[in-house]
Parts: structure tokens; sequence; C-alpha cells
């Protein structure tokens, strides 16, 4: 599946690192599919940080409103990207009854990927009382599908 978008992108050299966190929050409510953060070395060796999004072009106007207001960047640039996305199935399965949704990923019909939705699993140890690492072993092994 094919769809276009557009990737915004700004350098924040001069911002409490603490804030990061609740901004990407902020900008994947406000309507961004995806957003990420980059460590970068700018001119004259200043560390920082790019700030990447990724949104429909008709969320430009509020997505900049969302950098400006939770920033410090004065400006950024934008682009329009193109991306090919798998088409996805959720199923959901219980292991000593925890609900964990499981995510498969279809390109051209064909099974690539599968894989266990964090969340559940963190709520799941939690409540089970044992290891998130342990935990996903354990639920892997149940299932039947290949692991990739």
């Amino acid at each position: 599946m094919n769809s276009q978008l557009i990737q915004i992108e700004a350098n924040i050299d001069n911002m409490n690192p603490e804030l990061y966190g609740p901004l990407l929050d902020t900008l994947l409510k406000g309507g961004a599919n995806d957003a990420w953060l980059t460590p970068i070395i700018m001119k004259k060796g200043r560390p920082a940080i790019m700030l990447s999004v990724l949104a429909p072009k008709e969320q430009l106007k509020d997505i900049s409103e969302l950098i400006f207001e939770n920033t410090t960047t004065i400006g950024f640039r934008y682009f329009e990207v193109d991306r090919v996305i798998c088409e996805r199935e959720f199923e959901e399965i219980f292991y000593k009854n925890q609900k964990i949704h499981v995510k498969k990923a279809f390109h051209d019909g064909k099974l690539v990927n599968i894989s266990l939705e964090y969340e559940d699993l963190a709520n799941a140890a939690l409540a089970l009382n044992i290891p998130i690492k342990i935990l996903e072993k354990e639920v892997w092994a149940t299932l039947t599908s290949p692991v990739f």
C-alpha cells in the first residue's frame, strides 16, 4: 500500500531534554502519523536534536502550531515523502488470562512480520509479576505462526 505524507524537520539545540517526551506525545495526539528524535551535531560542534514528524499535508498548519508552541525552534523545513506500508491485521490472544494484541503485517498478500503489542506485554508482565523478557519468550512459544 502506498501513501504520501509530508516530513517536517527542525534542529533544536537549546531545549530542556525533559520536554522531548511530552512533545512527541503532543504531536502524535495532534495528528502526526509518526514523530521521532535524532541526535545531531550542528555548526561549531554544538550537540542538538533533530525533530522529525510525518503527517498528512493537510495537518501542516496544526503541526506547525504544536511545534512552535512546544519547542524552542524558530523555524523548520518540510517536504513531501512517499512511503510503502504493509497491510495489517490485529488479533487478540490471551496468555494466563492477560490480553495481548498481535499485529501481523502483509506485503503483496504474504505474511512478512508478526509483533506483540509492547504495552500489552508490559501490563501483563506487571500483573503476572514476571520480567517482560520472560513473558515475551513464553508468549512467542505458544504462537503457532512462524516468527521472523
